[in-house]
């Protein structure tokens, strides 16, 4: 396993936020050293002024640098963020066996490739752990909690890592949907309350989310996900022209601006009650209603 794993941006139309994501990335250290892969998808059908945004994308894509490679991917026709991810990740962790993934919206610490780097090395044989995410919402931490990381069960997607063997455990067709129903419950306990309705959507063709589908794997294989306390992502997708961000958002979080790379981790892996309590609670009930009303004040 290479010290510095390959890093994939996923793009689309937003010239601007991407080339914040790629400054960002740049002012990490470790980026000189590590391999740069960009998906750009193509464009979608009777959208106007969508084919020059996109030009306009994959002309500044081609131009680049501070990375050890660049590699890049323009989609022929529209794909979707969820099969774009799906096939562009198998793409590139079959061939280095890990990779940091990142889509454009983002804004990354300075420190994020160092957290991501260590924790990929650090947790490789580990099958307990699925993936490395750099973002984390804002949690409580209890008294007398001395690392500044923990283990928590729903992966996020925003900015995030794993392995190969992780990755290609993923059952991505769930062609036996109906066998899992009785899992819904379960499904809900385990990573917070919109969990089975976001794959009951996909499964009915209301969202074509490739993350729901990653986290039901990892439910199914009862595997932890390593997050840090402080976020080492800053999410700018909620100013209403993401593809699944609105402008608002309920989750909350504190941004790593520091260039802080000594990193502290629990002796056990095992979930702490209060920070996985903490971490959830972003998902209960009346928190997503209180956004749902929100979403339709700032839609």
């Amino acid at each position: 396993m290479r010290k510095h794993a390959p890093i994939i941006i996923f793009a689309f139309n937003r010239l601007e936020t991407l080339k914040r994501c790629v400054t960002s990335l740049q002012k990490n250290t470790e980026a000189k050293d590590s391999d740069l892969f960009v998906f750009v998808d193509g464009v979608r059908p009777n959208i106007q002024g969508e084919q020059e945004k996109i030009k306009s994308v994959r002309e500044y894509v081609k131009t680049i640098t501070g990375f050890r490679s660049l590699h890049y991917d323009f989609a022929k026709e529209n794909q979707g963020l969820g099969n774009s991810i799906i096939h562009g990740v198998s793409t590139v962790i079959n061939q280095y066996g890990t990779a940091i993934i990142i889509e454009d919206d983002l804004v990354l610490a300075p420190n994020f490739l160092a957290f991501m780097n260590e924790g990929l090395q650090r947790y490789k044989d580990e099958q307990k752990i699925f993936s490395i995410c750099g973002y984390s919402n804002k949690v409580k931490v209890p008294k007398g909690y001395a690392y500044d990381t923990y283990f928590c069960t729903r992966s996020s997607s925003w900015g995030w890592a794993t392995w190969a063997d992780r990755w290609n455990s993923v059952n991505w067709d769930l062609k036996d949907f109906g066998s899992y129903r009785q899992k819904a419950k379960e499904f809900n306990r385990w990573g917070g309350s919109d969990c089975w309705k976001m794959l009951h959507d996909w499964h009915n063709g209301k969202n074509k989310s490739w993350a729901i589908r990653f986290c039901f794997a990892q439910f199914l294989q009862d595997k932890l996900s390593l997050f840090p306390i402080i976020s080492k992502i800053n999410n700018e997708g909620f100013d209403g022209e993401g593809t699944n961000c609105k402008r608002y958002s309920r989750f909350k979080f504190t941004f790593d601006t520091t260039d802080h790379k000594t990193f502290s981790y629990p002796m056990q892996i095992e979930v702490n009650k209060t920070l996985y309590k903490s971490a959830l609670s972003y998902h209960n009930i009346m928190i997503r209603v209180w956004s749902r009303i929100m979403y339709i004040i700032y839609r």
